[in-house]
């Protein structure tokens, strides 16, 4: 008996020793487990410029380099087209997905597409393609002259599609002519003309042609706003 009191007054004497206050060298269990999750919560210091970056993308505010990007594209003629391009070609994969029992919903993005296509058309026809007057090699004028009659089909498929109901037979057969036509004007232009534009072209050409593109697809698209 003796003994036991020995020993338990010898644990409070190191108890006592090991710390100046009680609690103090020793760390329970709770609040080991609570300092580990605050040192996981610390963010390192690059997400700082991650989180700005994400609140420049929800706020609107773009970066210099997206400013930056934004000018180049806006006097690039080429760009410009090839935007066009995925623009429509975003558009033929939503009417994809919307499957054949929405036919409300197919007819709206047929127009839509035909919208962007006219408004497209007009800018090559009346501005880009002008372009190619002056060049004295033969190759682009001849793609030139193709992309005329390539115009006309698709402007016949728009006709006959804004004429049709979506429950109409022909409807989902002329939609499907009508995007292979597109998607073979697409390839002709972004591989032969596109590339011949930018070698011929001088930058100041690329740049009056910009200027004149936006200009005509701004007037374009007040129009069609007021009509």
């Amino acid at each position: 008996m003796e003994q036991e009191e020995q020993e338990e007054q010898e644990d409070t004497v190191r108890g006592s020793q090991g710390s100046s206050s009680p609690g103090e060298g020793r760390t329970s269990p709770r609040a080991g487990q609570a300092r580990s999750r605050s040192k996981k919560q610390e963010p390192p210091a690059q997400s700082e410029g991650l989180l700005s970056r994400i609140v420049e993308v929800v706020t609107g505010r773009s970066s210099d380099a997206s400013e930056e990007e934004r000018r180049e594209r806006e006097e690039d003629p080429v760009r410009m087209l090839k935007q066009d391009h995925r623009n429509v070609e975003a558009l033929f994969e939503q009417y994809e997905k919307a499957g054949e029992g929405a036919r409300a919903t197919r007819k709206e993005i047929v127009e839509q597409i035909s919208r962007e296509l006219e408004i497209h058309a007009q800018l090559e026809e009346r501005i880009f393609y002008q372009g190619f007057k002056t060049v004295s090699k033969e190759d682009p004028k001849k793609v030139v002259r193709e992309s005329f009659e390539e115009h006309k089909i698709v402007k016949t498929l728009l006709f006959e599609l804004a004429a049709l109901h979506p429950s109409d037979e022909q409807f989902e057969a002329k939609v499907t002519v009508l995007k292979e036509s597109v998607e073979h004007h697409v390839e002709e232009e972004e591989n032969e003309l596109f590339p011949a534009a930018e070698k011929l072209f001088s930058e100041d050409q690329k740049r009056d042609v910009a200027v004149r593109m936006r200009e005509l697809k701004s007037k374009l698209g007040a129009e069609r706003a007021d009509g």
